[in-house]
């Protein structure tokens, strides 16, 4: 028997068919939450099918919480394992050191020791030198480190820090110097006859002149007019040697008479100082002061230095050296000179013992003549009569009696009688009263002369007669027998 089929009628509409419990939890809508996801799931979910939330916010959201994580985790190790510096290495302190009775291990032994443990001789090593030295900033860990303007912050900025280091360097080159030729210092009222002084002023920007026409002229550096600030005359007083006092108050004036002078500037005065009592002395011509302002010394005959107080002007010793000297030079604490006589020696006197505490010969020198010390306490310069100019290292010269120039300047053909270092000992100026046009300036870090200067057009540089630096060598100045003060801005240095 057939079995009849139930035929629908089809009116466009699906069949309505009944849904399982368990299809009806499968089939959600998108982005409903369930009951059975895990937080995983559901994060996954979102960035893959997107949701309520926006894909972006919630990967900025992920991201700041493995940041946050990792931070925390970098804490704790940072609590957990303190920094120690990079060059300590535990085999460093292994095994043991056996101490002798070398002068070496004098500081570092304790009684009758002979042998120590490694980490015992290192730390004492370590703190040996601590007393010697600090150690610097940027070796130190940062709970160390005392925040202080010292010369070790530069090294600190350059060891965290990154940038352009490669900046132009502040040396001065060697080849070519760069000079402007001024105004005359003492264009406004020039010497009748030749100049013997042109020194500029410890502090302010002026300028002395003086020589053989019994005149001291003042005179404001500008280097375009130059203005002339006061003239003084000195009746029947020819000036050969003036200074300023290491203050700037005074200017002494030494002559060919057995007495001499000085211009009080804050009074405005001029002050004789009679024959002082016990010297046998006839001129009181040449002289120098210390850069600490304790004493002027004249160059006596017979070897003799004559000790004067600054502040008195009283007579306080005198030293005496082997023939006639012929300069002197002062270390810039005033605590040693250095004396060059005509026998081609060199005497170190050390000024609060008033004794000499070495003397050595200069190489190949006949007669000395002239003496200069640079500022930083490096070098020292020796001019002698056939014109070589011996540079030698300022240490070296204390542990031999025939020591060895760094250089010899051989430039000069004449007599040197003039030597002279600038402010920053980069220069070495080195002149003769020989020659016309004998002056030469020498780059000291290279030991070369530079090549143009003098310049060959200037015609009444003629014979130079003395010369001086300015405080910050912006300046320099020379003398000449004409009565010029010619001067020279130094383009490298400041203004003044």
């Amino acid at each position: 028997m057939l079995r009849r089929k139930r035929i629908k009628a089809f009116d466009g509409s699906k069949p309505q068919d009944k849904e399982s419990p368990r299809e009806k939890t499968v089939k959600t809508p998108l982005g409903s939450k369930r009951k059975n996801k895990q937080p995983d799931e559901e994060q996954l979910e979102k960035l893959v099918l997107g949701g309520e939330c926006d894909v972006l916010q919630t990967l900025q959201e992920v991201s700041k919480k493995t940041e946050s994580e990792s931070q925390s985790k970098k804490k704790k190790q940072a609590i957990s394992k303190p920094k120690v510096p990079v060059w300590q290495d535990d085999d460093d302190i292994r095994g043991s050191i056996q101490i002798t009775k070398e002068r070496r291990y004098d500081l570092i032994r304790r009684g009758e020791e002979r042998k120590i443990k490694t980490e015992q001789y290192t730390s004492r090593l370590k703190t040996e030198f601590e007393k010697a030295s600090s150690a610097p900033n940027w070796a130190k860990l940062p709970s160390e480190k005392t925040h202080s303007s010292d010369d070790d912050s530069d090294v600190e900025d350059l060891l965290q820090k990154t940038g352009n280091y490669l900046v132009t360097s502040s040396a001065l080159p060697q080849g070519l110097i760069d000079l402007k030729q001024c105004a005359d210092a003492n264009k406004e009222q020039p010497s009748e006859s030749k100049l013997k002084c042109v020194e500029f002023h410890p502090t302010a920007q002026v300028i002395l002149t003086a020589g053989m026409n019994y005149r001291l002229n003042l005179f404001q550096v500008d280097g375009k007019h130059n203005p002339k600030i006061q003239s003084v005359y000195l009746d029947g007083f020819p000036i050969h040697t003036a200074h300023f006092s290491t203050d700037g108050r005074e200017v002494i004036m030494g002559s060919k008479y057995r007495n001499f002078q000085y211009y009080d500037m804050m009074a405005g005065k001029i002050v004789n100082v009679p024959r002082i009592k016990g010297l046998e002395e006839k001129m009181m011509k040449k002289f120098k002061v210390s850069p600490d302002g304790r004493f002027i010394v004249f160059i006596g005959k017979a070897g003799g230095l004559h000790l004067l107080s600054a502040k008195s002007k009283e007579w306080i010793h005198t030293l005496h050296m082997n023939g006639e000297v012929k300069d002197i030079a002062f270390s810039k604490d005033g605590q040693r000179m250095y004396s060059h006589g005509a026998e081609g020696d060199v005497y170190v006197w050390d000024l609060d013992r008033r004794d000499c505490i070495h003397r050595f010969y200069d190489d190949g020198c006949t007669k000395g003549m002239s003496i200069a010390l640079s500022p930083n306490g490096q070098y020292l310069a020796c001019g002698s009569y056939s014109g070589v100019v011996n540079v030698y290292d300022s240490q070296s010269i204390l542990n031999s009696r025939s020591p060895n120039p760094v250089k010899a300047i051989m430039n000069l053909t004449t007599p040197c009688t003039h030597a002279v270092f600038n402010c920053t000992s980069e220069i070495l100026a080195i002149s003769s009263t020989y020659a016309e046009k004998a002056v030469k300036l020498v780059h000291v870090p290279s030991m070369t002369v530079f090549s143009n200067f003098p310049e060959r057009k200037r015609d009444n540089f003629r014979i130079p007669m003395c010369m001086d630096f300015s405080l910050n060598s912006g300046y320099f100045s020379i003398g000449t027998h004409r009565g010029c003060a010619l001067l020279y801005r130094v383009k490298h240095y400041g203004n003044y």
